[in-house]
This record gives C-alpha cells, sequence and structure tokens, in this order.
C-alpha cells in the first residue's frame, strides 16, 4: 500500500471516529428537548375541560398510565447518556465515566428496551385491531398526531440507535440476570398501580380491561410481563 492510500484510509478512520465520538451527543440532545416539549404540550392539554369520559380519565389519573411511565424512563436515560458522552468527551476520571457508563447501559436494558418496545407493539397491536380498546377515537380532539406517535413510534428510534452507538470505552456490557429484578419490580409496581386505581375508584385505565374477565386478565398481564423479559434478554 502507497503512502498515499494509507494517508486517504487514515483520514477517513479519523472522520468516522469523530463522526461516532459526537453521535450521541448530537441524537440524544434534541430527543431530550423534544420530550420536554411533549411534556410542556401534555400540562397544555390537560387544562382543558372536556365532558368525554376517556379524556377526563386520562387527565385524573395521568400520572398512572404505562406510557408515561416509560416515557419517564427515557428521559432518565437520555439524561444519564448525555453525561457519559460528556464525560467522554472530556476525558473525565475513569471511575466516573465507567460509573455513568453501567447506569446508562443498567437502566438501558432493565427498564428502557423492554418497556418501550412493549408500549409501542401493545399499543399499535390493539389499535389497530379495535382503537377503542386502548385509545377511543373522542381523545382525537385533544391529542393531534404527532403526540401521539411521539410517545408511541418515535420512541423506539433511541432504541436503535443506542444498539448501534460504538461501545469502544471499556465499559462492560450489563448482564441480563443483574437487571432482571429492576425490570420484574418495575413491572410489579405498574400492576399494583393498575389495580389500586380500579379497587379505589372503580376504573380501569385501558378499556380493554373492561371487556376481560378476572382470569384473562391475569393471563394478559403475566403474557405481557413474559414478553418484557423476553424483549431484554434480546437487548444485547
Amino acid at each position: 500500500m502507497d503512502q498515499e492510500s494509507l494517508s486517504i484510509r487514515t483520514t477517513s478512520t479519523g472522520h468516522t471516529l469523530f463522526h461516532r465520538k459526537y453521535l450521541g451527543m448530537a441524537f440524544y440532545t434534541p430527543v431530550l428537548l423534544l420530550y420536554y416539549y411533549v411534556l410542556k404540550n401534555y400540562d397544555h392539554i390537560y387544562e382543558n375541560t372536556s365532558t368525554s369520559e376517556a379524556f377526563n380519565t386520562l387527565k385524573r389519573f395521568r400520572k398512572c398510565y404505562f406510557t408515561g411511565w416509560n416515557l419517564t424512563a427515557q428521559i432518565c436515560f437520555i439524561s444519564v447518556a448525555l453525561a457519559d458522552e460528556i464525560s467522554t468527551l472530556y476525558k473525565t476520571p475513569f471511575t466516573l465515566r465507567k460509573t455513568l457508563g453501567l447506569m446508562r447501559r443498567y437502566i438501558f436494558t432493565a427498564i428502557v428496551f423492554p418497556c418501550t418496545l412493549l408500549v409501542s407493539i401493545l399499543f399499535w397491536s390493539l389499535y389497530t385491531l379495535d382503537r377503542e380498546l386502548v385509545f377511543p377515537k373522542s381523545l382525537d380532539e385533544h391529542y393531534p398526531p404527532w403526540m401521539v406517535h411521539s410517545v408511541h413510534s418515535f420512541v423506539v428510534l433511541p432504541l436503535i440507535v443506542e444498539m448501534n452507538l460504538n461501545k469502544g470505552n471499556g465499559i462492560e456490557v450489563v448482564d441480563f440476570s443483574y437487571t432482571l429484578p429492576v425490570l420484574t419490580a418495575f413491572l410489579l409496581a405498574y400492576k399494583i398501580t393498575l389495580f389500586t386505581v380500579h379497587l379505589l375508584y372503580d376504573v380501569w385505565l385501558y378499556p380493554i380491561f373492561r371487556y376481560l374477565s378476572w382470569w384473562q386478565r391475569s393471563f394478559f398481564l403475566g403474557h405481557v410481563k413474559r414478553r418484557a423479559k423476553s424483549m431484554a434478554v434480546r437487548s444485547f
């Protein structure tokens, strides 16, 4: 290989590493701003009044929906990911970089990856089958399509980006066996929330549960839990 070819290859490799170095920050910064904008729009929407039962249920129990829990988890993950990217960029002490890297991978593997896929797949599957089971048509006047897609479709994009970012920073991949208890606790906490709302207020957060018997509800939630664990195993 002549000197000119070697120089071109070295330059090309340098540019590739440069782009990879800033890719995480370039992607996650606008995503974090988008999520902030989405949350502010939700606050604005909930200032409205309506005769729609579905809207009033959403407004009253807005902190109890799994979609919101998942979005919160994504915001936490992206905040840690940005801190990790910045620490790597400015070459902070290795201990700090390793801690942030492990936190990033832990949150992603334990909660963000499986729960985001659950939110997206379950929502659009039920929506396609019969939207009244998950997002009644009466809600369309309150929630513009871009907001619906931002929390049920766009949220998958950070998963794809995170799984394809360069990981050559000496950071260990978190074994799923260590994250399983966290995922189990997260799903159990939501199940308790779901049934507590029903028992105290006689309200099912998701319309589909109105049409299921108790054993069908248990089977459905059990299946969802198994699918979440299966997705987490495949995350890395």
